[in-house]
């Protein structure tokens, strides 16, 4: 018995050193990542089911809205590259962690290059001990005066 208890127990370390390493920071990361594989099938699994995007546009509820918008950005800017720089984690606890940042993009628009950025903000909650992005809020810059 204990031969046969030590090999399933071998078999589950991998998996929970990777989900006890995933914390807050290192799930925006790895959700960064997946936005630059223009896939919402590898970006689903980072939201919750309720998650809220609030975008220049519009605001979307719910992953089926998002995955509309997502595509939809997809088709529009092709190549894209996503990325965020200067994040602050404003609050963090147990269950939930947000954070302010600027986000930069870049990618061809129509066959020319396109590029732009803004500020954002992201809250994480903590869901059967995964975090996910609950809540994104991205817009532009302040205009100077």
């Amino acid at each position: 018995m204990k031969p046969i208890a030590c090999a399933l127990l071998a078999l589950l370390l991998p998996l929970s050193a990777a989900e006890t390493t995933m914390n807050h920071a290192t799930t925006l990361d790895s959700y960064v990542e997946k936005l630059n594989t223009h896939s919402w099938d590898q970006i689903a699994p980072y939201v919750t089911e309720d998650v809220v995007f609030i975008f220049t546009e519009d605001t979307f509820v719910g992953k089926a809205a998002a995955k509309a918008s997502f595509e939809k950005t997809f088709k529009l800017i092709q190549n894209e590259v996503f990325s965020l720089h200067n994040i602050s984690w404003t609050a963090v606890t147990e269950s939930m962690a947000s954070c302010r940042y600027e986000f930069r993009w870049k990618g061809m628009i129509e066959g020319q290059e396109a590029s732009g950025g803004g500020r954002g903000t992201s809250i994480l909650r903590r869901v059967d001990g995964r975090w996910l992005i609950a809540h994104e809020h991205l817009g532009p810059y302040p205009r100077k005066s």
